[in-house]
């Protein structure tokens, strides 16, 4: 998966369609490993015009719905969330698939938070439909850049939702990419779901750090009054 990923984002850079200086954020859509659908903000297939949104509307192979969107900075602000990929994908016919769904930006600057993966949505499919969620920052700043993995949560037909903790965010500017992977069994396949990498303040985790140590300081007291 990380390969695939690596030779999208070479794959882009080589057609220009997120300038190595100045990345913006970008999505891409490959089926079965084939060649992906490389759509930045602001290029031709983008449908949204507002900065920070990216929007595709596509059909690839088996798929003849792919609606999605991608948000980020400067249309996000304040870190929660940091990214948000948006999606729906139907399956009319056909065999099994994979369909995979990248998205990816560059210079994140909030620090001293704690990165959450959060995810929600429906699935609906024969047996053996999946899909997979995972998230990662990197400290070089590279776009699709894989450096660390916050983490991963996989899912089966039936509404789901979830979150995970993904380790503190890095002391310099980082990249972050959500990778999502449906998996179906063939046939009818109808896919809804939301994604989100967060980092929460650092003054709202001293907030809450300051209330468990309050909490904590008034149960001692009355422990030892008895």
């Amino acid at each position: 998966m990380k390969q695939r990923l690596i030779e999208v984002a070479a794959a882009a850079l080589l057609l220009g369609a997120m300038p190595c200086a100045q990345a913006v954020p970008t999505i891409t859509l490959s089926v079965d490993g084939g060649s992906a659908l490389v759509c930045a903000d602001g290029t031709g297939c983008d449908q949204s015009s507002a900065a920070g949104v990216v929007s595709v509307n596509s059909m690839l192979g088996d798929f003849l719905v792919n609606i999605t969107t991608g948000l980020s900075k400067p249309f996000l602000t304040g870190g929660n969330p940091l990214m948000d990929l948006n999606t729906v994908n139907v399956q009319v016919f056909g065999g099994a698939h994979t369909l995979q769904i990248g998205f990816s930006d560059t210079d994140f600057d909030l620090y001293g938070g704690r990165l959450v993966m959060a995810s929600g949505g429906t699935l609906s499919g024969g047996d053996g439909a999946s899909v997979e969620h995972s998230a990662y920052y990197d400290a070089g700043n590279g776009l699709f850049g894989l450096g660390t993995l916050m983490g991963e949560a996989g899912y089966g037909p039936g509404a789901f939702s979830g979150t995970v903790d993904g380790g503190w965010s890095p002391s310099s500017p980082y990249s972050v990419t959500e990778i999502l992977t449906l998996k179906t069994a063939g046939g009818l396949t109808v896919f809804s779901g939301d994604f989100e990498v967060k980092v929460p303040e650092p003054a709202t985790l001293a907030l809450v750090g300051f209330a468990l140590f309050a909490f904590g300081a008034v149960r001692l007291r009355r422990r030892q009054r008895v």
